[in-house]
């Protein structure tokens, strides 16, 4: 009897996750992204000492809003004030505002086609709430030469429940 409700609870576990695994290859496959400033996004460039930061968002948006569930991109743009300030590092989190749904980590790369740009990818987990607002957390590191300096701040976007 064991065995059997284990059987079952595996196929559905299975069956539960094809949408995002469909998904998933979709953005492996290579597919062109377009990054957008969502609308329900607080604010999309941060001006800093260093230059400007413009961050967008990449994948399934519903009303200006990133489905849950559903695999995303951010994409990181800095336009600094000084041609010798370069990024080097984003360290980076999301978590629920209103709800505590735990530190996901994002892991962002260098686009070694674009210097100071950087995506990451990343997923969101679905909450009892319809809409639930998000907090992006940036730690960014810049270099100037041989001097890094780092600087931290946040936006804030919507998702929609799948």
């Amino acid at each position: 009897m064991i065995k059997v409700i284990l059987i079952i609870l595996l196929t559905f576990n299975i069956l539960a996750c094809e949408p995002v695994q469909l998904a998933s290859k979709e953005i492996a496959a290579g597919q062109k992204n377009v990054f957008t400033c969502l609308s329900s996004q607080n604010q999309c460039d941060i001006n800093s000492e260093f230059g400007l930061f413009n961050i967008q968002f990449s994948g399934q948006v519903s009303q200006g809003q990133i489905k849950t569930e559903l695999p995303f991109q951010i994409q990181m743009q800095f336009d600094a004030i000084d041609k010798s300030y370069k990024l080097k590092k984003v360290m980076s989190y999301l978590e629920g505002k209103d709800m505590f749904m735990g530190k996901i980590p994002v892991f962002f790369k260098s686009d070694h086609q674009r210097p100071n740009v950087m995506v990451a990818q990343s997923l969101l987990a679905s909450c009892s709430e319809e809409q639930m607002t998000w907090r992006l957390w940036l730690e960014v590191e810049v270099t100037d030469g041989d001097e890094i300096s780092s600087q931290r701040f946040f936006i804030e976007f919507d998702s929609q429940r799948l």
